[in-house]
Parts: C-alpha cells; structure tokens; sequence
C-alpha cells in the first residue's frame, strides 16, 4: 500500500467528489489494496461469524429439550451465553470499524498501515468509537421514535461521526458535532452517497449468501463470512472518501493535512 493515490484524470485526493466518483475511487482503493483490507476484516469477522451460527445451531438443539426444569435452565444458560457473546461480538466489531477505518484514511493519505498497527489503533480507540457509536445509536432512535423521517435525518448528519473520531481523535459529542457540521448543507449528498454503496454492498452480500440458504449452519456461517469481509471494506472505503469529500467543500483540506491529522490521533 505505498504508491501514491490518486484519482482519474490525475485530480488527487483530498477533493470534492460527486457520488458516482466516491464509489468508483472507493472501488479502485479497493482493487488496489484488497489483500490487505480483507485480511484486517478477516480478522474479526471470521471467528466472530463462525461463533454466532455455532450457538445458534446450539440454541436451535436446545430447543429440543422436554423436561419444563430442563428447559428453565436452557434459558438461562443460553440467554447468559448469548449476552456474553453478543457483547464481546459487538466490542470487537468496534475495534474492527476503528482499525479498518484507520487503513482506509491511511491509504487516502499514501502511508502503508499494517493489520497490526491497524489493529492496534483499532484497540486503542476503542472507548471513543464505542461512546460515539452509542450516542450515534440513541439520537438516531430517539428520531425514529418520534417519526421515521427525522430519524433518518440525525443519522446521516452524524453519519462521518466515526471518522472524526479515527482521523481527527475527536470524542464523544465533539466527534457528533464535527460530523453535523460536515454534513450540513450536503444532507443529500451524503444521503446518496450512503444510500447507493449500501444497496451496491447488500446486493454483492445477498449474491454472495443466497445460494446457501438451504444449506448447513457451518456453510451459511462460511458464506456470510466471506460476504462480510469482502463488502465491510468499501462500506468502510465509501464512509472515508465521504468524510474527506465534505472536508474538501467546507475548509481546505490536503494530504499534509489528512496526515498531520493522522499523526495527532495516533498519540
């Protein structure tokens, strides 16, 4: 990952982009750099995923028990299980957005991170991003319990909060801030951008799912492994090239920039 980025018609990045090129650059940082962002998925996804049908199959074999005391104890043991799974799942998918997140802006930038500093950084961050995505998570709620189309609009305005947080090492509401303040005034551009590469993601994932839908727990859990870690890294290339596109149309944004920032958040 150490040759320079650059982007069609020899317009280098940080720049302002149209929809269309944020997910064509996304895909050509993609093709560029995949062995190295499927490795960083892989990581995480992969025992995670594997773990996650392995109980559910576990849970579905419980259910067969008969005994009403028996079944009271299943319960318990599964409903114990599964939230000690399901948080450890959810931690490490947060290290895994931190430190996937960190590569992307560190390829945008022409430095060459490694899965061990990747993760590193992922673990690092950990807290911030955690914070963030929960106060992320409860405005969005919060919107979509009043109605449905304010809740839309808070998550796209905090939707680059992430970032903020790997790039720049903002925290908390500071990261929230930077994220509506980026977003505003580019709601629909932000709102496309996100829209189209999930339909593009979702419909390689299905692709990629759909024909083993009958199949066994461990060839379902193969397969939603390998739709995972193959579309989370443009998922992660398109929230990026997001963010530096709305730094680029608010302040003047450069490399020296984005790597200085780079820089700072690591300490």
């Amino acid at each position: 990952m150490t040759e320079a980025i650059g982007q069609p018609r020899d317009a280098a990045l940080p720049r302002p982009l149209r929809i269309g090129e944020i997910l064509s650059t996304a895909l050509q940082l993609y093709r560029r750099h995949w062995r190295t962002l499927l490795a960083i998925a892989a990581v995480v996804v992969v025992p995670f995923t594997l773990l996650q049908y392995l109980f559910g199959d576990w849970i579905r074999s419980r259910g067969e028990v008969t005994s009403l005391q028996e079944v009271s104890t299943a319960t318990w043991a599964v409903g114990a299980a599964g939230l000690v799974a399901a948080l450890a799942a959810f931690l490490m998918y947060l290290v895994l957005t931190g430190a996937i997140t960190r590569a992307v802006a560190a390829e945008v930038a022409g430095q060459d991170p490694s899965l061990e500093q990747s993760y590193r950084f992922g673990f690092h961050r950990l807290g911030s991003v955690l914070l963030v995505s929960v106060l992320v998570g409860l405005a969005t709620v919060a919107g979509l319990i009043l109605f449905i189309i304010p809740g839309i609009w808070i998550g796209i305005r905090l939707c680059v909060s992430i970032e903020a947080v790997v790039v720049e090492g903002r925290r908390g509401t500071e990261a929230m801030g930077r994220s509506w303040g980026l977003v505003g005034g580019h709601w629909w551009h932000a709102f496309g951008a996100i829209v189209v590469g999930g339909l593009l993601t979702g419909i390689v994932n299905a692709v990629i799912t759909s024909p083993f839908g009958a199949a066994g727990w461990f060839i379902q859990a193969v397969a939603a492994a390998v739709a995972t870690v193959v579309t989370l890294p443009y998922s992660a290339l398109v929230g990026v090239l997001l963010y530096l596109d709305l730094r680029a149309r608010k302040e003047r944004l450069t490399l020296e920039t984005l790597r200085t920032d780079l820089q700072a958040s690591a300490t």
